[in-house]
This record gives structure tokens, sequence and C-alpha cells, in this order.
């Protein structure tokens, strides 16, 4: 053969100049129409600050002549102010090209009858090849897929003559100084126009949003506030005490399901936060990341975002199931067997909320960004720590904290003594609580309940060790199911909901993204992604018997005390023999009986909830804040954290911390109401989604609404 392959300019991952140009046609396919319109409609500086915000650091050639960003204007001559803001036409004709065209026509021939690609970068080219190349090197653009640009090497003198034969009757082959200039342009030119296209839905809307100003607290809060009684974390709790934790911490998954399915921008922000922590954002062992730009991960994100909520309704409801058994049981031997499964499923929450902490600690910009790297195993990518913890012992306290609570060798009995330390020093230090972002606040508020429940657990009921060899029933069933959802997630593609940013706000669009979604997975394992964890509880409880029988008989036979031994695992069956079961058992089961449905819920379905308490006399004040939590139109500013609290203080709450800015309020005895547990906001304004959250779990727990309050 006359050249070989080279991996050599070939990035990481599987971005590629195609791929970019099919995240910009999908763009343009959902709302090109939407981003022509507001273009044409903006003035100059309008159209100037877009391209600035769609660069990054906000640093664009003023125009063609430009010779500063390091001698950009020779590979990007027309990504320049002067001339994409004088006219629209200009960035509409470009961008009409780039997404009508094919690459082998771009290579050639530009809008309008312009230069193509080849053309523009000649000159750069050409000091390129006086700085010296090796003319051996060459790359190959007649692919139209990952091969695209691939870079080869020609073997001796007729491997060059081959290639430059190619070169004159094709041109789809360039020498290396040429096609690196070419590759570089195409790439800047796909990345800047779908970052564009996304800010300038983003500036339109942000102009389109009305400021509400933020509700300061009644002149009377401080009094409440006086009378919220801060009770510590009790000892000890009683079964019944036990159960209705893990009630309320189902429940309160079951609302976040509820609002992921009827409220698109709770589904959007959610999206956007998963899509920004994904972890290929996070730089190896050797300072390298996968691609920024690439849309996939948008489809992955809305996959993720839905699986995890029905994991935790999962795990919480046979948590309570567990519960409930293990009162109901008087049993010794049946007792143990449920406990160590209990112990074992209380890990695999608490696995899965340090994982979801650890994820977003690892934001590159934030505390604790440059302490993580990326471990990339096949398809599989994981995130763990660079260094120890104790290296910022002394440096950095509460970077130890944070740092010591995502070490995968932390128990949650040490993760309890962590989180209480953290607490104690973002009290002391209020400026480095503000270090941490949103969405880092709630993944920590989410470890330090499954913590503090385990530490109840522990005290209350009993003190089982997790195991690796015995109760291990539910953590390898959902093992199983993680598996198999992760080779669908790699493949989802759900571009044409989710892309760009923010679509999902788009009417009807929500909906039909998770309905793709589910037809999607329905498709590939033959039943819905909810119906894959239907069964889990009443086959772990039907082995759980099978074991108890066993052990029982080995007691009366042997006299001897109990011991796990596993149940034979079936034959497993194929992937289409075990889809095609799945399609027969989803023909029986019933729309309305499903548990774990990901479908949208449309505004007008009603569900039960609990009896409307009668009417509660309170001051106005009081009245007035949750009148903003219950308001149904879409402009309902925001609630401070502190005039919630009072207002809580005034019905009789008390409240207990959990750690991690999450919060049990504890109704009084008399009112029969009960508790319920909060994420104190990031900046104590309780805004945007997180009304919608504390309406709905106010409204399931207690049945309240915006009826339920009057001035006295």
């Amino acid at each position: 053969m006359a050249w070989t392959t080279s991996n050599m300019f070939q990035s990481e991952g599987e971005m590629n100049i195609p791929e970019l140009q099919k995240d910009l046609q999908r763009k343009y396919r959902n709302v090109g129409a939407k981003v022509e319109e507001i273009w044409r409609n903006w003035t100059p500086s309008q159209r100037g600050e877009a391209m600035r915000e769609a660069v990054g650091d906000k640093k664009v050639l003023r125009n063609s002549r430009d010779p500063g960003l390091g001698g950009l204007r020779g590979w990007l001559p027309d990504w320049n102010l002067e001339d994409i803001t004088a006219t629209p036409d200009f960035f509409i004709d470009r961008l009409r090209f780039r997404v009508q065209n094919d690459l082998h026509r771009q290579l050639h021939e530009g809008a309008n009858g312009g230069p193509g690609d080849r053309q523009v970068i000649q000159a750069v080219a050409g000091s390129v090849q006086r700085r010296g190349t090796n003319k051996d090197k060459f790359a190959a653009f007649l692919d139209l897929g990952p091969e695209y640009g691939r870079y080869l090497e020609a073997k001796g003198p007729e491997g060059r003559a081959t290639m430059q034969s190619m070169i004159e009757r094709s041109g789809l082959f360039l020498p290396e100084h040429e096609a690196s200039c070419v590759i570089r342009r195409q790439t800047f030119t796909f990345v800047f126009y779908n970052h564009l296209m996304e800010e300038i839905l983003d500036l339109d809307r942000e102009s389109r949003g009305k400021k509400t100003p933020t509700r300061k607290a009644a002149k009377d809060t401080t009094d409440a506030m006086a009378k919220l009684n801060i009770t510590p974390k009790p000892l000890k709790a009683s079964n019944s005490e036990v159960i209705a934790q893990a009630l309320e911490h189902r429940m309160a998954s079951e609302d976040y399901l509820h609002l992921l399915r009827s409220e698109p921008v709770v589904l959007n922000d959610m999206v956007n936060t998963m899509f920004a922590s994904r972890p290929e954002l996070v730089p190896d062992d050797r300072g390298r990341i996968l691609p920024l730009m690439t849309d996939k991960y948008r489809s992955i994100a809305l996959f993720d975002v839905m699986n995890n909520a029905i994991k935790v309704i999962v795990t919480w409801d046979y948590i309570v199931d567990l519960l409930n058994a293990v009162n109901n049981s008087d049993d010794k031997v049946k007792r143990a067997l449920i406990l160590q499964e209990l112990s074992n499923t209380c890990q695999v929450e608490y696995r899965r909320a340090q994982e979801a902490f650890r994820r977003q600690m690892s934001f590159t910009i934030g505390v604790a960004g440059k302490r993580f790297k990326r471990v990339t195993t096949g398809d599989h990518t994981k995130i763990t720590l660079k260094g120890q913890p104790s290296d910022v012992t002394v440096s950095d306290p509460q970077l130890h904290y944070i740092l010591r609570l995502c070490h995968h060798d932390t128990s949650h009995v040490a993760a309890a003594d962590w989180i209480k330390k953290l607490d104690d020093h973002n009290s002391r230090h209020a400026e480095d609580r503000r270090r941490l972002i949103q969405s880092q606040e709630v993944a920590l508020g989410d470890l330090a309940i499954i913590v503090s429940f385990m530490h109840t657990l522990t005290s209350s009921i009993a003190n089982v060790a997790v195991s690796r060899k015995s109760g291990l029933l539910f953590t390898n069933r959902m093992s199983a199911i993680d598996q198999e959802l992760n080779d669908y997630r790699a493949k989802v593609d759900l571009g044409d909901y989710v892309v760009p940013k923010d679509n999902i706000l788009e009417p009807g669009v929500a909906a039909s993204a998770l309905r793709a979604l589910s037809e999607y997975v329905t498709s590939q394992a033959g039943a819905s992604i909810g119906s894959l964890y239907e069964d889990i509880q009443q086959q772990c409880f039907d082995d759980i018997e099978q074991m108890y029988v066993q052990a029982k008989a080995r007691l009366e036979k042997e006299e001897q005390k109990t011991t796990y031994v596993p149940l034979p695992a079936d034959g497993a069956p194929s992937d289409a023999v075990r889809a095609e079961r799945r399609r027969e058992k989803e023909k029986t089961r019933g729309q309305e009986g499903r548990l774990y449905a990901i479908e949208a819920i449309a505004q007008s379905q009603t569900e039960s909830v609990p009896p409307a308490p009668a009417r509660i006399k309170v001051k106005a004040s009081v009245a007035s804040v949750f009148n903003d939590i219950f308001k149904k139109s879409e402009a309902r500013g925001s609630v401070d954290w502190n005039s919630f609290s009072a207002a809580m203080a005034e019905l009789g709450f008390s409240v207990t911390p959990k750690g991690g800015s999450v919060f049990t309020f504890n109704a009084p005895d008399a009112s029969g109401w009960g508790e319920i547990t909060l994420h104190r906001p990031h900046g104590s304004e309780i805004e945007g989604w997180k009304l919608l959250y504390f309406a709905r779990r106010l409204q399931r727990r207690f049945g309240w609404g915006a009826e339920t309050f009057e001035v006295e």
C-alpha cells in the first residue's frame, strides 16, 4: 500500500467535524426560523453581544483585517464584528450554506459563490508550510463520517506521487499544511455557529423575561423566627418514626418525578444541570477533556435525569417495604435476613448520592474542580480523586471536608461526621458557603438525607454492617438493570427535542421528549424504563422468603445459626429472549397502574391529594408567603427562606437540621400533619422551579393550597 493511516491529529473521543455539522443541522431544523427572525430584528450592537458570548472569552475580530487574536483572521476572516453585525444576511447566508451543503462542497465553495474553506486558508497555509511540515503527511476528506480529515502518511516517492495525483483529481486529499488549516477553520466555524444559535435564543429569552423584585421578609419575621424551635437530631427514634422518615423521603422523590413529568421548566433545569456536570468535561490524568461541543450528551442527560429519578423512588419504596417487614416480624431468623437486605439497600442509595455529589463537585471551575480526574474504560467514564483529601487539611479545611465526602472509602458513618464538620465550617465562614453553587448544595443535601437516615436506622432499629456477600438481592438486581441501561444510554438520540439548549421549554416539546425516551427504551428492552424496575421488590421478597425457609430447615437439622446461602442463579436469557418476554408481559400491564412511568402528565390530569384542611387563620405576612408559593402565574417571583421558616414557626412547626442545608419541619402533635423535609435553596431565595417544588410538597404532604390561609 502507498500510505498508512495516522491518529496523530485526531481529537480524543468521538467529536468530529461531521458530528458538529449534524449538531448545527439539527439546531437549524428545530429553531432555525426562530433564530433568523430574532437575528433580523436585532440591532448591530445586539448581534455583537451574541457573538462575544458565543466565543466564551468575548474576544472577536473587529474586522477581516484585524491582526489580533493570534492571527485568527488567517483561518476565520469572515468571523468578525464588522461583517457579521452590519447586516443580518451576512451570517444567515453562511449559516444556511453550512447547514444545507455537504462538507465536500464546503471545501471548494462558500456562501453566495464565495471561496471555499481550502481557498480561504491558502495564505496562512503557506506560512505554515514555510515553517516546515512533513511532506509525506496528507489528509483524506473523502469520508463524511468519523474518518473525515484522517491523516495519511505516504510511503516513499511512489506514495507521494500517488497522493499528489489524488489531490489533483479529486480535491478531497490535501497536504498536511493545508489540511491542518482546513480542519481548524471548519472546527471553529461549526463550534462558533452552534454556540451563536444558542446565544441568540438565550439573549432573546432574557430580554423578554420579566424581572420580579425579590420579596423581602415581613416586618414581624424576626419575631416569628424567634418562635422557630430548632431541635437537635434525636439519638433514638421509634420504629414508626423511622418508617415515617422513609415514607417522607419516598414522597419527596415521587413529587420530584411528578414535576419532571408535568413542569417543563423543572425538566429543562435538571437536564441542563446534568449536561453541564458530565464526566466528559473533567480532564484525564494527561489534562485532556472529551469534546466540549457535541449535542449527543444532551440526549444522555435527559436519559440520566429520568432514570435517576426512578431509581431513587424504587430504592426508598423498597426501604419502606423492608422496614414494614421488620416491624411486622418477630422471627429472629427472618428479621436477620431482612435487616441485612435493608442495610445493603441503604448502602445502594448512599453510594448513588455520593456519586452524584462527586459529579457536581468535579465541576471544573468550582471549589474542588481541580481535585478530580476522569478515567475512561471502554464506554464507561467515571470520576476519581487526584491525590488525598489530607493534602489540603490545613490550607483549605472546607475543601478537605468536601473531598472526604467524595472519597470512595468514606463510609456512611464517617460521612455523618464530615457533613457535621462541613456544616460547622460553613456556619462560621459564610463566604465559604458561597463557594458552592446551587447544584452542589442540592447534591450535598441529598447525601445528607441518606446519611442522616442511616444514622437514625442504626441507632434505633439495628446496627447491621454492610455486607458484600449477603443481603445483595436488591443490590444485584439494580446493578443488572444499570448495566443493561448503560448500553441503551450510549446510543440514545433525542436531539430533535433537547437541541438546542432550552428547547424543552417550547410548547409540547417536553411531552414529546419524554414519550420518545419511553418509546426508545421500550424498543430496546421490550419494556418501558419504569417497567424494568416494577417487579424488583416482589422478586426480592420472594427470594428472602426462600432463604428463610432454607435457613429454618438448616437450623432444625443442624441446630446452628443461620448463614446466608445465595440462591442458585437462573440461566441468563439472551437479550432478544429477555426483550420478547418483557413485551409479552407489557401487554398485561394496565397503563393506569404503572408505578414508575416517565411520560408527561397533562396539567388537566387529576390525582388524589390529602383532604383539604379547614381554612387556617394567620397573620398577613404568613398568608403572603403561602400565597406566593401557591401562585399559579408564571411570574411567581420569589420567597425568602427566612420568611418561609418564620411562617412555619407561626404555624407551630419546629425544625430539625439534617445537615447540608436540609431541614425537617416537624408539625405540632395536635395538628396531625406530620413532618416535611426540604432543602434550603442556594442564596436563601426560593424561586424558579423551586417554588413549584415547595408548592407540590406542601400540597401532597398537608393538603395545603392557595385557599388554605386567610388573614385573621
